[in-house]
């Protein structure tokens, strides 16, 4: 799997390729961009904490105004994903919105 760390300014602060139950910090929280080995992509905010025996991981996709950054009401939908699938993982530093 790729996993790319980007900065608030839309750099790449960090750039590995590695499993995902070897990355130092969980991108749990973060806004991130799923790309599946399949070319599927998910956007939204990394809802699972990384262990060794992690096979599912959870997006969580609010019902947020990008233009406002507000919340347009407190409806939200969890995509669930087979980790072994994931062929690259995008997060934005700082992103957790909560």
């Amino acid at each position: 799997m790729e996993f790319i760390q980007y900065n608030q300014a839309g750099r790449i602060a960090k750039r590995c390729i590695c499993e995902l139950n070897q990355l130092k910090r969980s991108p749990l929280g973060y806004k991130v961009r799923v790309t599946l080995n399949d070319k599927k992509q998910y956007i939204g905010f990394w809802d699972t904490f990384l262990g060794l025996d992690t096979k599912i991981v959870e997006i969580s996709k609010y019902d947020l105004d990008e233009n406002t950054g507000e919340l347009r009401s407190g409806n939200s939908l969890v995509t669930f994903i087979p980790a072994n699938k994931i062929f690259r993982l995008e997060a934005i530093l700082y992103s957790n919105p909560r």
